[in-house]
């Protein structure tokens, strides 16, 4: 048996969380492989040491401004390593500051060094050896090289214990390449594949997943399992549960992952698996959540139906423009394309309007922004009658309009657009009509 732990920023904020997290390591005698974050925030105010680095960046040809954004980095990393009697902490304070200031250091280097700075500690904390990921983790083409990344793993021994940063890796050039933000998680799916190992724990400052947002709905129901689709949609749709691409490194080799929380080990936590269990399948809705800010591109064209090739005219547009997808739906004269805001503004609509009529003489085009999407997932939905009565019947008595609705084939998700401003109010009144 060998698990991975990840820890999370917020459980690494500060000594007496490490110290926390180090005795969930050494009460298990499987944990030989810890993937850890960048310290978090240890109150309110604080600002995170992947955000000082970031200005850090920015700031690195400013002797002034850059010091003082780095005192409170160096600041963090001292108090954590106060506990530990032999660790250099200030020689590599040193270094890492040196290398920062190199002019051929990118953002993504800067950025990565929290990682590793707090893996070392960790390491300390935990007796075990510091790996760093930039010794196996691959990118190509900027995604991630699997295939590179397994072969170089195979050769790594993880036996006696090993700590490693997350969210980095090496590119195709050697240098340092670093996943999206709240990447560690990716780290953590990477080093279970790459090392055989039979259980991914995610140590956070939750006990599990939530059906709702807690600030939405305070003590909404703790789901005890999901699936991976069911978590791949839950994340794609706005759950802050793990990074959208955690899973990926495990098609085809699954491993469960647990979501526990750090502050209280005693508690089971939510298992993710490829498949619920037939005991979990009783739990027909495992998230009800949703995303804001998305603008609606309708098009519409008489007999669109009847036309070959349409969909793909359209589509090469949104490439050319590089505009992503991030739902579609169709009529019989019409289809609509979400997108986020952010991929909508960085666009001249006009000039992108007319390259859509040149292609496709379309009858019109029409933007309708400020649009939320809420989302009811759960592989359940397929066996409760009447859901969709329930979803608009929940949405009509709590005033709310309802612009479009998409439901899987699979009948894994339903999606729901409505106001911006309702997003929060819809979610609630979801909650209290499906989750008895």
């Amino acid at each position: 048996m060998k698990t991975v732990c990840k820890f999370g920023g917020t459980s690494l904020a500060g000594s007496e969380n490490v110290a926390r997290c180090r005795d969930i390591v050494m009460a298990d005698s499987s944990r030989r492989i810890v993937v850890v974050s960048a310290p978090g925030k240890k109150k309110g105010g604080d600002i995170k040491v992947t955000d000082l680095l970031h200005e850090c960046y920015l700031k690195r040809f400013d002797l002034p401004a850059f010091s003082a954004v780095f005192a409170k980095i160096e600041e963090t990393f001292r108090e954590i390593a106060s506990p530990l009697k032999n660790f250099p902490v200030g020689e590599e304070l040193c270094i890492v500051r040196a290398q920062i200031c190199q002019p051929e250091a990118n953002e993504d280097f800067v950025l990565s060094r929290g990682e590793y700075l707090n893996a070392k500690l960790v390491a300390a904390y935990l007796g075990y050896a510091f790996l760093d990921a930039a010794a196996f983790i691959r990118f190509k083409g900027g995604e991630l090289d699997l295939s590179a990344t397994l072969s170089l793993a195979a050769h790594i021994e993880t036996e006696k214990g090993v700590v490693i940063p997350g969210f980095y890796g090496l590119d195709e050039e050697g240098h340092v390449k670093t996943f999206s933000r709240g990447g560690s998680d990716i780290t953590g799916a990477i080093a279970a594949r790459a090392f055989g190992c039979n259980l991914y724990e995610n140590w956070t400052d939750v006990d599990g997943i939530r059906i709702c947002d807690p600030k939405i709905v305070p003590n909404s129901k703790k789901v005890s399992e999901a699936s991976y689709r069911e978590l791949r949609e839950m994340s794609y749709m706005g759950a802050s549960v793990l990074h959208a691409e955690t899973l990926l490194p495990l098609v085809g080799a699954p491993v469960p992952i647990v979501i526990r929380n750090s502050f209280r080990p005693d508690l089971a936590g939510t298992v993710i698996r490829k498949k619920r269990t037939d005991a979990a399948e009783k739990e027909n809705i495992a998230c009800i959540t949703g995303k804001s800010d998305y603008t609606c591109i309708q098009i519409s064209k008489m007999l669109l139906d009847k036309q070959l090739g349409f969909v793909k005219k359209v589509t090469s547009v949104f490439e050319e423009y590089n505009i992503n997808i991030s739902h579609t739906h169709s009529g019989l004269d019409n289809l609509c394309f979400f997108v986020e805001r952010a991929e909508y503004i960085k666009i001249s609509f006009e000039n992108f309007v007319k390259e859509l009529k040149r292609r496709i003489d379309a009858d019109k085009i029409r933007a309708h922004g400020d649009i939320a999407l809420v989302a009811v997932i759960g592989h359940g939905l397929s066996g409760r009658i009447g859901v969709l009565a329930d979803i608009f019947t929940a949405l009509k008595d709590a005033g709310i309009s309802v612009k479009t609705i998409y439901q899987s084939i699979s009948e894994c998700n339903v999606i729901v657009g409505i106001e911006n401003v309702r997003l929060a109010d819809a979610v609630r009144a979801l909650y209290a009509a499906l989750i008895r």
